[in-house]
């Protein structure tokens, strides 16, 4: 069996191309230098345009495509022996495999904008070599969790920056009833408070991106003569401060909890980005009474639960881990005020409340197309709505 072999022709549509692509390169390469050889002037750059060398190719060749093809054009000895000889590739794509592959320095990003005098489609060619300046670890980091999570920031009409497991679970779900699905939503967690690490890419290539993010207020308190920040749960009128780096990037100046909850919409506009942390909710407690009471969310999770509170009273949440966890606190307390203590007491303790377990029970139930995105994330896609069906980027007004 070991002697057995396919002839050529028998490769997949992908490889062939692979293939072609290699040779032809080679070939430019080849008549290149011939004219040196043959004794005559040469052109001292040989640029080469490949464009869109994904088409026909599969994940895994397209990286392969992107890691040889230089390569290949450089890949003689005349190059070598004679420095001042230069190639230059040149790809256009549209696949986030072949960028992935790439140092950002490399690339140019062809933004789409309406020219405001022919109200046409023209594209603005945005250099990223200096996206971050001398900020080497900021570069670094977001080059690697990029390549690291194949995300497609590049290709996307607008971003969503979330912060943890249980959003990116559960905010594609939203964008459907924000009617969004019609548009290309790329949806990035950063695991954490990151977002602020990509605010020079973001601001760069000026697509509208929503930051969705957490308020994480905190209290100064005294510890061994120190000043320390503790978590603590979200309140008005106590002088807390956002622990929150992202928050405090974006709306510098607004550290005070107070501050932050009194921003109106606009206020949370900065040119393209909308940043949106956790808003009071008016909690209905008892079905039969007409009383509020104001509840301040700390995190995702405790203002998904609020925002949908008859959801997790339903009798039939057993053996759902992390759910079950909540419907059984909802029949212990008797009031808002007091769940939202346990609950913060389960998120600040490790292991008793599994953001990723919460989230991905949801998709069990069978009325989980009837969950309904908090206040603060439903107000940041109507943001992102109207940029979009403006097919520019919102002012606020």
């Amino acid at each position: 069996m070991a002697e057995l072999a396919l002839p050529e022709k028998y490769n997949g549509l992908g490889y062939r191309n692979l293939i072609s692509i290699y040779l032809k390169l080679m070939d430019f390469r080849e008549k290149w230098l011939k004219t040196l050889s043959e004794g005559k002037n040469i052109e001292p750059i040989h640029l080469v345009f490949v464009e869109e060398p994904e088409a026909h190719l599969h994940a895994q060749a397209q990286q392969v495509f992107v890691k040889k093809a230089f390569e290949a054009l450089c890949n003689n000895q005349v190059i070598k022996d004679h420095p001042w000889l230069k190639t230059q590739l040149v790809l256009s794509t549209h696949s986030n495999h072949v960028v992935n592959e790439l140092d950002l320095n490399c690339m140019r990003y062809f933004r789409r904008v309406t020219d405001a005098g022919d109200k046409i489609p023209v594209s603005n060619v945005i250099n990223l070599s200096s996206t971050f300046g001398p900020n080497d670890e900021t570069e670094q980091f977001v080059t690697r969790y990029i390549r690291l999570t194949h995300c497609d920031i590049f290709f996307a009409d607008a971003v969503i920056l979330v912060e943890g497991p249980a959003e990116k679970i559960l905010v594609p779900s939203f964008l459907t009833k924000a009617d969004l699905d019609s548009y290309y939503i790329s949806v990035i967690e950063v695991n954490g408070r990151h977002a602020h690490s990509f605010r020079n890419l973001i601001d760069k290539i000026g697509i509208p991106t929503l930051i969705v993010t957490d308020i994480d207020a905190t209290e100064t308190i005294a510890n061994d003569g120190k000043e320390k920040q503790v978590s603590v749960i979200t309140a008005k009128g106590k002088g807390y401060k956002t622990g929150n780096p992202s928050v405090q990037n974006w709306l510098p100046g607004k550290v005070l909890i107070d501050d932050l909850m009194a921003l109106d919409g606009k206020e949370k506009i900065v040119d393209n980005v909308r940043i949106a942390f956790q808003t009071p909710i008016s909690v209905k407690w008892n079905k039969e009474k007409e009383e509020y009471t104001e509840i301040c969310p700390y995190t995702f999770e405790d203002s998904l639960i609020f925002t949908n509170l008859e959801l997790f009273r339903q009798d039939d949440l057993k053996k759902m881990g992390t759910i079950t966890t909540i419907a059984n606190l909802l029949k212990k307390y008797t009031s808002a005020v007091d769940l939202q203590k346990a609950i913060f007491a389960k998120l600040e303790s490790k292991g008793c409340f599994k953001k990723a377990d919460f989230a991905i029970s949801l998709l069990y139930k069978k009325d989980f197309y009837e969950i309904a995105a908090p206040k603060y994330i439903q107000e940041g896609l109507e943001w992102m709505k109207k940029c979009l069906d403006t097919n520019g980027i919102s002012d606020g007004k």
